[in-house]
């Protein structure tokens, strides 16, 4: 869907259609889908991507993208790294030998032991889940259709904040509330459709 489909949604739900009489301005309704987009981003983890690093002379430590929220996974030379906490590695260092690689991270870099191992040029491949945004009304939103209603609910509670009276504050409200729904709505679905179980087709092969 494109950005203006959620702008036009919104502004029917706000009863602010006159273009001369904006009450809310396209920047701002754009700034409510991008505070919507960073609540389904942490909420539902949507949004996955990859990143290709090498390995560089004298160095285990590696910044993560700025707009990553979780690290799935890291596979170096096309390898399964296992992720461990910072905690775990500081109290078990002694446990580290040189059969596999071991990753932990902080807030803004991930580290790579042991360094011993790691040769100049290595590929290190990092997938995770990121924080989406845009930029102008003609963007696309990259997500189903069946998070649509949850983007645009929590886009009406931000709305219904600004140029407010006591009646919009029960609105706000009420929106909150919806979203709140779907995002349960979502979560149990995601959640099904991430742990299903095998299915056979009815058709028997002849």
């Amino acid at each position: 869907m494109k950005v203006n489909d959620i702008i036009l949604s919104m502004r029917s739900r706000l009863n602010d259609t006159v273009s001369t009489k904006y009450r809310w301005g396209d920047e701002e309704l754009i700034d409510m889908i991008n505070s919507s987009l960073s609540n389904l981003s942490r909420e539902l983890f949507l949004f996955t991507h990859k990143e290709m690093y090498e390995v560089k002379e004298d160095e285990n430590r590696y910044k993560l993208p700025h707009n990553c929220l979780r690290v799935i996974s890291v596979n170096i030379d096309k390898q399964p790294a296992t992720i461990k906490s910072f905690e775990w590695m500081s109290q078990n260092k002694h446990l580290i030998d040189d059969d596999d690689f071991l990753v932990c991270m902080d807030e803004q870099s991930f580290f790579l032991y042991p360094e011993n191992m790691l040769k100049v040029g290595t590929k290190i491949e990092l997938n995770y889940n990121f924080i989406e945004q845009i930029l102008l009304k003609t963007d696309n939103i990259p997500i189903s259709l069946m998070a649509k209603n949850a983007l645009l609910f929590y886009c009406m509670h931000l709305a219904l904040q600004i140029n407010t009276s006591d009646k919009n504050r029960d609105r706000s409200t009420h929106y909150m509330k919806l979203y709140d729904k779907e995002i349960t709505q979502l979560r149990e679905l995601y959640y099904k459709n991430r742990h299903s179980k095998k299915l056979r087709s009815k058709f028997i092969k002849v």
